[in-house]
């Protein structure tokens, strides 16, 4: 549960204009977001408490300019993307990302105002990706390390993988995903997730 809560807060926290963020160093981003969108929630708790969607529509608005679901699915489905038709890696981007902005912001509601803090950055190198080094720390127990992997595009940062606590996102849903899909195919697949995406959005 900690790891999901700490991921879902920082999904959240990672958002922000995309061209302001383009104008600023990575970790400069989720420092200034996070004590923002922190200030967010502390101030609409009890409207978030009753009407959790009211959450759906910030990540919708904040979080998806910043991350790079399209590349985040060509990763996850690895060989798969590869075979895949236009439509299906389409149906597949469009219900991951659901999948990730739901479980996500359901689990930010919880969040109850541990301490962030965006690491020291070693020297970024002339290049178009990098890693943010982030910890959350809870009232009781160890940081917990949150890294994020962001790439450069068009003059935008975005992230393309979250680890926390040593576990890639990426490479967790790849294993699951594949074994799925070499059980029942890449449609069930994404049946399967609009099922779960369906689940999710009630309230």
């Amino acid at each position: 549960m900690k790891k999901t809560i700490a991921l879902g807060l920082f999904l959240l926290i990672l958002g922000g204009n995309a061209l302001w963020a383009a104008a600023r160093a990575p970790q400069d981003v989720v420092q200034d977001t996070s004590a923002r969108m922190v200030d967010a929630l502390r101030k609409n708790r009890t409207a978030l408490d009753r009407d959790p969607g009211r959450l759906y529509e910030l990540v919708h608005q904040i979080v998806l300019p910043n991350f790079d679901f399209e590349l985040m699915s060509r990763w996850v489905l690895g060989r798969a993307w590869q075979q895949a038709t236009p439509e299906q890696r389409r149906r597949f981007t469009e219900e991951f990302r659901t999948l990730l902005v739901r479980t996500y912001a359901k689990a930010l509601l919880e969040y109850s105002d541990e301490e962030i803090r965006v690491l020291p950055q070693p020297a970024m190198a002339d290049g178009n990706e990098t890693t943010v080094r982030t910890e959350v720390k809870p009232k009781t127990g160890q940081p917990i390390p949150i890294n994020y992997s962001m790439h450069l595009g068009n003059d935008v940062w975005r992230v393309y993988d979250v680890t926390v606590e040593g576990v890639s996102l990426v490479t967790n849903y790849r294993s699951t995903f594949a074994s799925q899909i070499r059980n029942n195919g890449l449609d069930a697949l994404i049946a399967d997730l609009r099922q779960r995406n369906s689940t999710l959005g009630e309230r």
